[in-house]
Order: structure tokens, then C-alpha cells, then sequence
């Protein structure tokens, strides 16, 4: 699934990756109070109904060759991933350090939700130095720090791949103080909303200044999610208020799950899902 950042004090209209128009307005669509926020904790008694048919094990084990992570590092991984299905409203779910690596429980139809328990979830929003569309399998990614240019790719709605040269990331998402799943009942979808931090708010606003004033496409502002570009809306003003939103076709389920994980912030290990056992339902 591909997102869009809406960036609350001006409504972006996102095409994917794409350009942008501007208008006035909050929240996407509290301007005509459409806008209608739901908690991440699970409380809502529409959320994530228990699974059914059996139970599920998914073992992740730490991606990478450097040598076994610290056993500390293991239990925090683990205890952000509780954190996160609590958050995204998963029940009876059980995250457990064993053998060097996590095992995540729950019901049998949450497979996927329990693999997303374990995704990196570090986000960055980088400024784009180039953008071209390029055939999905020409895409050229080169990994790199936080504080150096990345090269990776963008895939938008329609399956269009477009490649971004980007700088090191102006806004790590460490600067987001909260993430929230919210559904929007005039539009019937879900959206994440989030809220900077101080700092954060302080850095969207200069950022956002800058690029104003440069030409397409340097007057992009990528969102990257573990180095894929999701959106790279076009910036036309500073944007002020400390707050953005990312749309797109967004469930329920789907955007609990993206606001836990940014919640949360990024997992301090690395992990692959290795191997999923499945227990069959009496």
C-alpha cells in the first residue's frame, strides 16, 4: 500500500508520489468537520476482532552478519513489539525472546499483522534532489546513514516506480511525538495523523520554507519508510502547525498498524521473519 502526507494548515491533494494543490483547512477535512479522530489502543469495540482458525508463530531473527544483537537489545525489540499490538489493537497476542531471536503468538488469521509487528519502522522525511520514472525492475537503490544522500524508489497506486535522488534526512522520525489512527466519516477512510515534536514542528516549518522556494523537483519532501519512498508531496508554503497527515487506502486494521509502529519508533533491531508455524483450529 502507498500513502500520502497531508500536511495539516494546507491540504495537500496527493497523487501518490505525486504533485499537489493547496487550499485551507486542519485536519483533512476538519475544515468541514469531517474529521473524526479514533484511539490506537485497541478500544474502540469496532477493532481488530479476535482471529479465528487456530494459532500462528512467527520467529524473527536479527537480519545481518555483525554478530548476535545484546540480550537487552533483544528484550527492548520485544517490549516495543508488545507495545505495538497493544496499540493496533491486536488480542492475545504473546512476543516472547527466544534462541537468539522473538517469537510473536497470536490467532491464526492474523499473519500478517503479526509480521508487521516486526518491521524496522524508521521513518525519515528527505528533501529530493532528482526524481525520474523508471521500469520497476531498473529501480537502483543505494543504502546510506541518515546524515548521507540515499538513491532508492517510490511505486505509486497505479504501479508507476519512480526513482528519487534524496538528501540525508531534515526530519528523523523521532521528532514525531504521537501518531494516530483516525477515520474520516464524510469520506468513510482511515488516516494516520501525526504531531511533531517542539523540535520536530520547528524543523518541518524551516524545511518546508526552503523548499517553497525551489523548482519541481527539488521542491519535494519524500517520506521514507525503512528506505522505500511511500510519498514525496510537493512543498508550497511553510508549513507551520506541527502537524501532518498520511492518507491512502488505508483499513482499520492498517492504519492502527502504521501509527503503532511510528508510535513506537523504529525497533532497535533489525529482523527478518525466518519461519511461521501454524496450529490448525479443533
Amino acid at each position: 500500500m502507498k500513502w500520502g502526507l497531508v500536511p495539516a494548515g494546507v491540504v495537500l491533494a496527493l497523487a501518490a508520489c505525486g504533485g499537489a494543490s493547496s487550499g485551507d483547512g486542519d485536519w483533512l477535512g476538519r475544515a468541514t468537520g469531517a474529521g473524526s479522530s479514533a484511539p490506537a489502543d485497541g478500544s474502540s469495540s469496532a477493532s481488530a476482532p479476535p482471529a479465528s482458525g487456530g494459532s500462528i508463530s512467527v520467529t524473527f531473527t536479527p537480519r545481518g552478519s555483525a554478530g548476535p544483537p545484546p540480550a537487552e537489545a533483544l528484550e527492548q525489540t520485544a517490549a516495543l513489539m508488545r507495545k505495538r499490538a497493544e496499540s493496533a489493537g491486536l488480542r492475545g497476542v504473546e512476543v516472547a525472546v527466544k534462541d537468539g531471536g522473538i517469537v510473536v503468538s497470536g490467532g491464526g488469521g492474523d499473519e500478517e499483522a503479526l509480521k508487521s509487528l516486526g518491521r524496522t519502522a524508521e521513518l525519515g522525511f528527505r528533501p529530493v534532489r532528482n526524481a525520474q520514472m523508471v521500469a520497476k525492475d531498473a529501480c537502483q537503490v543505494r543504502e546510506a546513514a541518515a546524515a548521507e544522500p540515499l538513491t532508492t524508489c517510490g511505486t505509486d497506486a497505479s504501479g508507476a516506480t519512480t526513482q528519487y535522488v534524496l538528501e540525508r534526512v531534515a526530519l528523523p522520525g523521532t521528532e514525531i511525538a504521537r501518531a494516530q489512527a483516525a477515520h474520516d466519516k464524510a469520506m468513510g477512510t482511515w488516516t494516520v495523523n501525526l504531531e511533531f515534536t517542539a523540535q520536530g514542528t520547528a524543523h518541518f516549518a524551516d524545511v518546508t520554507a526552503e523548499l517553497a522556494q525551489q523548482q519541481p523537483p527539488a521542491n519535494q519532501f519524500a517520506i521514507v519508510l525503512d528506505g522505500e519512498v511511500v510519498s514525496a508531496p510537493s512543498v508550497q508554503q511553510a508549513l507551520t502547525g506541527g502537524r501532518a497527515q498520511i492518507s491512502g487506502s488505508f483499513t482499520e486494521r492498517s492504519a492502527r498498524e502504521l501509527a503503532a509502529q511510528l508510535s513506537s519508533g523504529a525497533l532497535p533491531v533489525d529482523l527478518e521473519a525466518s519461519s511461521v508455524t501454524r496450529v490448525p483450529g479443533s
